[in-house]
């Protein structure tokens, strides 16, 4: 952060922030709130949730994640997710856990193939450089669907391994132990359902449609503080952001990490550096007030949903145990 900030003169970022155009604000706001939709919508493919509204009783859950992935150091947020799929609707953690893991590596897949897309179309207008990185894009492309092929097996393979490690350590009957065991036979499990065509399909159209909308709220929040640029370009130029925000890095927001993929990306469009750096740093500051906005929200609904859901469940599921994925999804 602090390299960023010597490139530039910090006013400028608190000179975009104050010159922020709040039209253009409220519609940024709309294309996250849409986004975080369309995530429930993805979970609700991936989980199996039965009824085409079913998906929106798990949208506090999306901001709720999308808040605390903000403000929790190396995206710990993430563990909200299973944590509230279980407190809320009793659902084990190994499949919400192993659906979060596979909506990560659809995402890859998603921006992956977008930036691509894009680059192609845009590369007369962009820095000869852009199309020597398509092919780094690529191989993340490749790797990705590895994992996508391979999850139950990768998956299998780590429960042995851990199974393995506390038997070294003669702890194979402790709670521990025996709970990564259930959670992570779950997940298998979650994983060789989840791997058919049908899911995958749709898995993989609901995070193209994922990606168009968030790279439609970066084009809002960049309207908003005056340096708006065509989609195509938002697309190539917040790619880098969006994959290096994506890296369990010890920030808070992905501050550094952000910027410095943004300013990468948007220099291959033409953009100045400094212009690039301080757009950067005022869409994250942005970004992270919208999901304080929304998330807060959901954190004091989720708070009141678990309490009531707690008083009326019985009996308590453990978290390794084999719950039917539709419990408690229409409340």
């Amino acid at each position: 952060i602090a390299l960023l900030l010597r490139q530039i003169d910090p006013r400028d970022v608190l000179s975009l922030l104050w010159g922020v155009n709040l039209g253009w604000l409220l519609i940024a706001c709309g294309w996250y709130a849409f986004t975080n939709m369309l995530r429930a919508y993805r979970f609700g493919v991936m989980l199996e949730l039965d009824g085409r509204l079913a998906p929106l009783a798990i949208l506090p859950e999306m901001f709720a994640l999308s808040f605390l992935n903000n403000v929790l150091p190396g995206r710990t947020g993430e563990l909200s997710f299973p944590y509230f799929m279980y407190k809320r609707h009793g659902m084990a953690a190994g499949e919400s856990a192993s659906s979060l893991v596979a909506a990560r590596i659809f995402d890859y897949v998603a921006v992956a193939i977008l930036y691509v897309a894009f680059t192609l179309l845009e590369l007369d207008n962009l820095d000869p450089n852009a199309a020597r990185v398509v092919s780094a894009v690529g191989i993340l492309l490749g790797i990705s669907i590895v994992f996508l092929a391979g999850a139950p097996w990768f998956t299998s393979v780590a429960v042995g391994l851990a199974d393995r490690f506390f038997s070294a350590i003669h702890q194979e009957e402790s709670r521990i132990a025996r709970m990564v065991e259930q959670v992570g036979e779950q997940a298998a499990i979650t994983f060789r359902r989840m791997r058919n065509v049908r899911t995958y399909s749709l898995t993989f159209a609901w995070s193209i449609a994922i990606w168009l909308a968030t790279f439609a709220w970066f084009a809002s929040l960049m309207q908003a503080i005056g340096v708006g640029r065509r989609y195509p370009l938002v697309v190539v130029g917040s790619t880098f952001a969006s994959l290096a925000k994506a890296i369990p890095f010890v920030t808070i927001g992905g501050f550094g990490a952000h910027e410095a993929g943004w300013t990468v990306g948007y220099s291959l469009t033409g953009m100045d550096t400094a212009t690039a750096i301080a757009s950067g740093f005022a869409v994250n500051i942005l970004t992270l007030l919208m999901s304080v906005a929304f998330g807060a929200l959901a954190l004091i609904y989720l708070n009141g949903a678990v309490g009531a859901w707690q008083a009326v469940r019985q009996p308590e599921p453990t978290m390794g145990a084999n719950v039917d994925p539709g419990a408690g999804s229409g409340e």
